[in-house]
């Protein structure tokens, strides 16, 4: 402990002894003695206030803030990132204590704080000049979006980060935000775009000659190979990937890249490879200390005993697999012993025991369906809630801005008022009672046409809430029920091939339907902030005709005018050809969709769907989607004609221009 002096008591400190001991205090906090380095950072605080500038009082709260942070006082460093802000803003220094903020709200689990952090900290980030520290925010923030399934956000920030190492020329730092890309186009389902990034960040780690990481990226793009099914790929990429490493004396993760090779040998059927190759890793993982590895190793070792009929090894590794499980609480590894249990006894004729084994894999495989079932939900009211949040924010802040423009009209108002009575007397009174009159009225029918509008919004809203929440609960409940009961069915199904495709059919039907739930919900959500609307159209047309297989006939180019739109136009039109295109794609089977357009006296914008389905019936004209759409054209002060023709439907939509521009 540093003792109290009075060295510095009643004086200011000269600016060349504050960078004398901020630099002591820097060095004291690297040599991690945090105690002695707060210590001179409370005392320049104190005695050199007067002299410090703002951005070096919001430099040293934030190395403060910092030192409590590798210290885990996530409360003290709280309140000093947070000062650290309050002195400067706009500064690095605050964007820096805004994402560190922003990790501290994760470890605490709060995701709504910890975005509202992490957007402040990009915001600021945007308006300063390009930096190494810049463009590693934009990276790491794009690894926090991804891990949260933000999956658009994130490429949008690891592209700008990739760009910008690309400029600055750091190889290092660009095959990373490469890799990120890649895996994260690969959870998106990209993988044409996810194998040029992985491939790419290979590359790089072999230009620099980085052995380890140049291992890890053949092991990358392996399990991308993997994934694909390209085993013949997947099992050269993870040779050379342990081949890189056998130069270096000490290796990593080694064990690893030999369970996923000795995996690909298991499942292209080369048993005898896949035994030897599982018993290299096991010996890796060994010297590792992974208990958890070495325990999956087992398992593994003995269903390709099993599979090479060498049952007496099989019982073996099985028997050594009990032993590590003993000490592990992982269910996912338990689940696979007590499969690989039962296939051992059924191979040898132990019905009774196989059964009983089959009956623990059942019990504990419900209970992990549950676990994630659970997740799920949780996931999808969260998700809904924030929305609400998010949409109950905006319409204050519309409500707040709107409140401030009548304050600023009636105070000019009241000044005009003044004058106007001292220079005119009673005269301008009866003036002012007339305005007054008729202002009055003027607002009584406007509040009358508001009232009456936002009473419809929002039983239209009041509607497609308990739609949606009748689809979540059908998605939920039903669908989930219905996977169920099929897994509950394989165990006995004649046809377990069959009932697999069912389930992973259920489980595509089920990703769609949220995914339109979540576009009802916010149509354009980020997108309109990276491109422009017709942009933003023309991809989703694109996406549609690729992944529907129905062939799209627009007539291009589409209305500078849609650009110009302010984005509560932009996103009613958006949601509205959503709308369509699920309708098409749902009820019409049909081959083909052709969108034509015009403009009309300069003064309306008239849009038509033709598709050549089978038409609707009367039913179908009565869906939340069609609602939808009325209600969005509704808001955009237009009109929506749906007509069964000789060859399919048409959809004429048409708005006035003006009154949906800024």
């Amino acid at each position: 402990m540093i003792s109290c002096s009075n060295l510095y008591a009643k004086e200011i400190l000269p600016n060349n002894k504050i960078e004398k001991l901020l630099k002591s205090a820097d060095s004291l906090s690297n040599s991690k003695n945090y105690i002695k380095a707060i210590y001179i950072y409370n005392e320049v605080l104190s005695f050199a206030s007067k002299k410090l500038k703002s951005s070096d009082a919001s430099y040293i709260y934030k190395k403060i803030a910092l030192i409590y942070y590798k210290q885990k006082q996530y409360r003290n460093s709280k309140i000093h990132f947070k000062k650290s802000i309050l002195r400067y803003s706009t500064s690095k220094n605050a964007a820096d204590s805004y994402f560190n903020l922003g990790l501290i709200y994760r470890k605490e689990k709060e995701k709504d704080s910890l975005f509202w952090a992490l957007n402040n900290s990009l915001n600021i980030y945007k308006n300063l000049d390009d930096s190494l520290d810049k463009f590693s925010t934009y990276s790491k923030a794009g690894i926090l979006f991804k891990q949260a399934g933000h999956f658009n956000t994130a490429i949008t920030y690891l592209l700008l980060a990739y760009d910008g190492f690309s400029k600055q020329k750091n190889q290092s730092k660009k095959a990373s935000v490469c890799y990120t890309i890649g895996e994260t186009q690969r959870l998106l389902g990209n993988l044409e775009i996810a194998r040029k990034y992985l491939i790419e960040s290979l590359n790089i780690r072999k230009q620099l000659s980085d052995t380890l990481k140049t291992s890890y990226a053949y092991n990358n793009l392996a399990n991308l190979y993997k994934s694909e099914k390209n085993y013949k790929s997947a099992i050269v990429n993870y040779r050379d990937a342990i081949k890189t490493q056998n130069g270096l004396k000490k290796k990593k993760e080694i064990g690893k890249m030999l369970n996923n090779l000795a995996t690909v040998y298991f499942l292209t059927n080369k048993y005898e490879l896949a035994l030897k190759t599982y018993k290299e890793a096991l010996k890796e993982k060994k010297l590792e200390q992974d208990t958890l590895s070495i325990a999956y190793s087992f398992n593994e070792l003995a269903l390709s005993a099993i599979r090479s009929k060498s049952y007496k090894k099989a019982k073996s590794y099985l028997d050594s697999s009990k032993l590590y499980l003993s000490t592990i609480s992982k269910k996912e590894v338990w689940l696979r012993y007590y499969e690989i249990q039962s296939e051992y006894h059924k191979s040898r004729y132990g019905y009774k025991v196989a059964f009983e084994f089959k009956e623990k894999q059942y019990q504990l495989y419900k209970e992990l369906f549950d676990e994630k079932q659970s997740k799920t939900i949780q996931a999808l009211q969260e998700k809904f809630e924030n929305q609400l949040k998010l949409q109950e924010i905006s319409e204050l802040q519309t409500k707040n801005e709107q409140k401030k423009s009548i304050i600023t009209i009636q105070n000019q108002t009241l000044k005009n008022k003044n004058l106007l009575l001292l220079l005119f007397g009673s005269l301008i009174l009866i003036f002012i009672g007339i305005y007054f009159f008729i202002e009055q009225k003027q607002k009584e029918k406007l509040q009358k046409l508001e009232n009456k509008k936002l009473e419809e919004i929002l039983k239209s809203q009041e509607l497609v809430k308990n739609h949606i929440s009748k689809d979540l609960h059908d998605i939920i409940t039903t669908s989930y029920d219905g996977i169920r009961l099929k897994i509950l069915a394989l165990e006995k199904a004649k046809n377990p091939k069959e009932i697999r495709k069912t389930i992973i059919n259920d489980i595509k039907t089920i990703n769609h339907e949220i995914r339109l739930i979540s576009h009802r919900l916010s149509p354009l959500g980020n997108k309109i902030k990276d491109a422009s609307l017709n942009d933003v159209i023309i991809s989703q047309l694109s996406e549609f005709q690729h992944y529907r297989q129905i062939f799209v006939a627009v007539q291009l180019p589409l209305p500078e005018v849609l650009n110009q739109m302010i984005l509560e136009a932009q996103t009613n039109f958006y949601g509205i050809l959503l709308e369509i295109l699920n309708n098409i794609e749902k009820h019409s089977k049909a081959t083909e969709v052709q969108i034509k357009h015009r403009i009309k006296d300069n003064k309306t914008l008239l849009f038509e769907f033709y598709d050549n389905g089978i038409g609707f019936k009367n039913g179908q004209v009565k869906g939340i989607g069609l609602m939808n759409i009325k209600q969005r054209t509704k808001l955009l002060g237009g009109d929506f004609i749906i007509k069964e023709t000789e060859n399919g439907t048409s959809i004429n939509i048409n708005f006035p221009i003006k009154q949906n521009l800024p």
